[in-house]
């Protein structure tokens, strides 16, 4: 459960993330006058080293990079804890089984106040001496 949680956070943190500084990338493109290759890519990681000068991008290059980890990261935790079995609930062996049940309840199944033989056909009323009440789950449980 714990892993879960995580997974989840760090899933959602990275989609605010990237998401956010996609938003204000594309916000931010149209005041742009130059650039080299997708104006998107640009205005978020810039051109190079002597860029900083122009002020033609963001440079929000890093906290893209940290918000795409921490995606991939929790897609990859939620996927590990989705598909790993769980181990707790392994089944009783059957030895104890067999003291739970008694041997004739283990080879037919338990009867029903619920049988369809008990109650009418759709429509028609039930026979006077029944009430028409369904049991509750602590009449039906042994």
């Amino acid at each position: 459960m714990k892993k879960t949680a995580i997974g989840c956070a760090l899933m959602l943190g990275g989609t605010w993330m990237v998401g956010c500084i996609f938003i204000a990338a594309v916000l931010f493109v149209p005041h742009m006058s130059s650039w080299e290759g997708t104006r998107v890519w640009y205005a978020i990681f810039g051109g190079g080293p002597y860029e900083a000068d122009l002020k033609q991008s963001m440079a929000l290059g890093l906290p893209f990079a940290i918000g795409a980890l921490m995606l991939a990261s929790g897609i990859a935790i939620l996927a590990v804890e989705y598909f790993r079995p769980d181990k707790r609930r392994e089944p009783a062996p059957a030895a104890a089984r067999s003291a739970e049940l008694p041997a004739e309840a283990s080879l037919r199944p338990a009867a029903s106040p619920l049988s369809p033989q008990s109650h009418p056909a759709a429509g028609t009323l039930p026979p006077a001496g029944e009430t028409g009440e369904l049991p509750t789950m602590k009449e039906v449980r042994p």
